[in-house]
């Protein structure tokens, strides 16, 4: 078992400075704090925080380049990645929340931390398109499930990005599967790729994106 990784480990390894880590300690003690009348996260992460949240979100910005680029943080629940993306200095971020009490505690949190996000109480099923976002998943659906839930607002300037565990590389084969399916049912003009790139937070977990380009 790793041993739990201590905050200025988790700096060096995101290369961020210490004022962006010590805001990430901001917001550590204010789920820490609201976890105990909210269940946030899983209790168990609160044993080792550095690593099952604060890095695994952070590694999602080696995938994101502009940083003014529209990113929606869909199913954010805690604010994860979303609140942790916005920390380390993303300025359009947009964290989509169906639990309205999960959604007062990320308004909260922002707060607290000084950055700016926008907070949003609806369901990703409700938006019309996602041309030109990057949008990003953690705890969220399986893949294949993802696809077809928003399959018909997605086109070749859509990426999404997924925090995964270990039966990613199934989702993946899942996903291409049921996506040819769709193809050919609705003629669909554009293709996924995706890709698969081990978690820096745990061997046996995953990043993954999908990215598509015209057929």
């Amino acid at each position: 078992m790793s041993s739990v990784l201590k905050k200025e480990s988790c700096q060096k390894i995101l290369d961020v400075s210490r004022e962006t880590i010590e805001i990430c300690d901001v917001y550590l003690n204010e789920l820490i704090k609201w976890q105990k009348n909210l269940n946030l996260v899983g209790l168990s992460t609160l044993y080792d925080p550095w690593r099952r949240h604060i890095l695994d979100c952070g590694q999602v910005a080696k995938h994101i380049e502009n940083k003014n680029k529209e990113i929606i943080d869909v199913g954010s629940g805690a604010g994860l990645p979303g609140v942790i993306l916005s920390i380390l200095g993303y300025s359009n971020v947009s964290m989509v929340e169906s639990d309205y009490k999960k959604t007062v505690f990320i308004s909260e949190v922002l707060r607290k931390c000084r950055v700016t996000g926008n907070v949003l109480n609806k369901r990703i099923e409700t938006f019309d398109d996602f041309s030109n976002k990057i949008l990003v998943f953690r705890a969220f659906a399986s893949i294949e499930k993802t696809l077809k839930l928003l399959c018909d607002k997605l086109d070749f300037s859509t990426k999404l990005i997924f925090l995964k565990g270990k039966n990613a590389i199934n989702e993946k084969k899942n996903a291409i599967k049921m996506w040819g399916e769709l193809k050919t049912k609705y003629d669909y003009k554009i293709l996924p790729t995706i890709k698969t790139y081990t978690s820096i937070s745990d061997k046996d977990s995953f990043l993954v994106t999908v990215e598509f380009k015209k057929e």
